[in-house]
């Protein structure tokens, strides 16, 4: 397995438009490179390669990230393998010589690490919250045994004391239980229910950790040498035989979805680990079924990284269903609630995973209105472009044909149609684009580009400010080092963290081709709409709340104080919004 350093000394030495222009045919393009994707049917060159960033990024099917990330798709390889591979070609020895030893070795503290959390988990005053949580979960003590469970102290440095002399501290940090700081190593893992993820042996090999507040929620171990998230399924080695009996899988998001289904009888579920389904993922599932049915709760099925993994696992050979649970209903939750027949009732009347997405454009827009129909078909487009079966195509276009009253032939031709853009993939150069793009867009592309430092950011917010969808991105921002390459890293570490959708949407913003005729001005006019209005915003309405407990309750002096503070959060923000619209008024637009 290829070590930190190595994989710096590889990025060095490769050069990523030579690499890249093995496959593409690249044409110079500002300061960046650009041709036809080579992962989807690119009418129009909209995939984009910035050798001084490191990254590459496809505007039309929304791939990207570091010439790692290239390599392992366009040769479906594992990044040990595509690893191996540059190394060979930069002249970067790997000591492949030692790999078996040192996989021993890491799978013999996964499993000491393993058997401490477990300990904490059952033995320590501090596991008390833990246990309370698994209970309340409806895990008994024996299911904590039968799955491993366990619990990671709060302290930042309990697993390195107590492995650090034992194993050594780089063996720790190989294993993802420590991090690299400023300041020396700390524990991954502190103060979270943990999860242990393990091969289809039954060995644990990652784990995954449930904070009980704070972000992120939900934290996974990075790629390791044991562990590669995008390839490997939480529960797999408990579900395999179930799988292959039924020939069908049952595919939920996360940890506790999937214990509770196995403890009710389901024994053919396994957990993505997140919604961004993978291309190694939808192979092992290959290997064993021929259908698969999403049980995700309704909103994170409808969001964009599920649906993306619906067509992988539809475009692999795999029938896909959705199944379609209540508002504010997951998998965990409608068995404790109603039992496991609703469930399987759920599974049994489960739809077309292509009907599901229809549905989902019915309910958000008006399909009898002009208006309406253009934005079924302008957000339909993707889903149909990134959709390989001609049949299915067809299947879609008439669905959605009936939806909107309007021609099959017209919409399929619509649907196959490259959207017209202002210029060269500029994301703000359709109406349908100009509407996703907002404040914290903007944002996220002047700290990923370098023209914005992240200190400027901390100073008034925290990853908690920004959207769920971007929280991971942010977190990696707010611990990277100083570098003129602060997006490649950024990429590099979310792809450690497993996060293979959030790399590629942070390759996106870093090559994003959106041009800011003044950037103080844009970073200041973003910074308020997306961090200081909203924080002010939230305040305010939290006041009103306690003003009308506190006059419901006949407290007037509380009432007072809190009507006081009211008009000081109103003027605050009457203030931010003044000086932001005296900006545009002096200067105009943003972005030139």
């Amino acid at each position: 397995m290829a070590l930190k350093q190595d994989v710096q000394a590889i990025k060095e030495r490769v050069d990523l438009i030579s690499l890249v222009s093995r496959y593409v045919t690249l044409t110079k393009s500002g300061s960046s490179h650009k041709g036809r994707c080579p992962f989807h049917k690119d009418d129009t060159p909209s995939f984009m390669v910035n050798g001084e960033k490191g990254l590459w990024h496809c505007f039309g099917c929304g791939e990207g990230g570091d010439l790692f990330a290239f390599l392992m798709k366009i040769e479906r390889l594992t990044f040990i393998e595509a690893a191996q591979r540059l190394a060979d070609e930069a002249g970067v020895s790997l000591s492949s010589s030692r790999e078996d030893g040192e996989r021993e070795k890491l799978r013999a503290v996964v499993a000491a690490v393993a058997e401490h959390y477990a300990a904490n988990l059952g033995d320590t005053r501090q596991g008390a919250g833990a246990r309370a949580y698994l209970e309340s979960r409806g895990f008994d003590e024996a299911a904590w045994k039968r799955y491993g469970l366990g619990y990671a102290l709060s302290g930042w440095d309990n697993v390195k004391r107590a492995f650090g002399g034992r194993f050594g501290q780089d063996a720790l940090l190989q294993a993802g239980f420590l991090v690299e700081g400023e300041k020396g190593t700390y524990d991954r893992f502190r103060d979270r229910t943990m999860f242990p993820i393990y091969d289809v042996s039954g060995r644990p090999i990652a784990f995954g950790g449930r904070a009980f507040e704070g972000e992120p929620k939900y934290l996974n171990s990075p790629t390791t040498p044991l562990f590669d998230k995008s390839r490997f399924l939480y529960g797999l080695h408990w579900a395999r035989d179930a799988m292959r009996d039924a020939r069908c899988a049952i595919l939920v998001e996360g940890y506790t979805d999937v214990l509770t289904l196995h403890q009710a009888g389901l024994a053919n579920v396994v957990g993505s680990m997140g919604t961004s389904l993978t291309q190694g993922q939808a192979d092992l599932l290959g290997r064993l079924v021929e259908e698969v049915v999403i049980a995700y709760d309704r909103d994170t099925a409808g969001g964009a990284g599920a649906v993306r993994g619906m067509q992988i696992l539809r475009n692999s050979g795999l029938a896909v269903r959705v199944a379609r649970l209540a508002e504010d209903e997951d998998p965990d939750s409608l068995v404790r609630k109603h039992g496991v027949d609703a469930m399987r009732e759920a599974v049994r009347d489960a739809v077309p995973f292509h009907r599901f997405y229809l549905d989902a454009l019915a309910a958000k827009h008006d399909p009898s209105s002009v208006v309406g129909k253009e934005r079924v078909l302008a957000e339909a487009r993707d889903f149909y472009r990134g959709v390989r079966s001609l049949p299915l195509q067809q299947e879609i276009a008439r669905g959605i044909a009936d939806l909107l009253d309007l021609p099959p032939e017209g919409v399929a031709h619509e649907l196959a149609a490259r959207p017209a853009r202002r210029g060269a993939d500029d994301p703000q150069g359709d109406e349908t684009a100009r509407a996703r793009w907002g404040a914290e867009d903007d944002l996220l592309a002047l700290l990923l580009r370098g023209d914005v430092d992240w200190t400027r950011v901390a100073a008034v917010a925290s990853a908690s400010d920004f959207s769920p969808a971007h929280r991971s991105i942010v977190e990696a921002l707010a611990n990277a080092p100083e570098s003129p390459r602060i997006s490649a890293w950024v990429v590099e570490r979310l792809r450690e963290q497993g996060h293979e959708a959030e790399a590629a949407v942070a390759s996106y913003y870093a090559l994003a081709p959106v041009e800011f005729a003044d950037v103080e001005r844009a970073f200041e006019d973003a910074l308020d709409q997306a961090v200081r209005l909203p924080a002010l915003e939230r305040k305010l309405a939290d006041v009103e709340t306690r003003i009308r407990s506190a006059a419901a309750a006949d407290d007037w002096e509380e009432w007072a104080r809190l009507t006081r503070e009211q008009q000081v959060l109103s003027l605050e923000k009457s203030s931010v919004a003044a000086e932001r619209d005296a900006r545009r008024g002096m200067h105009g637009r943003d972005k030139g």
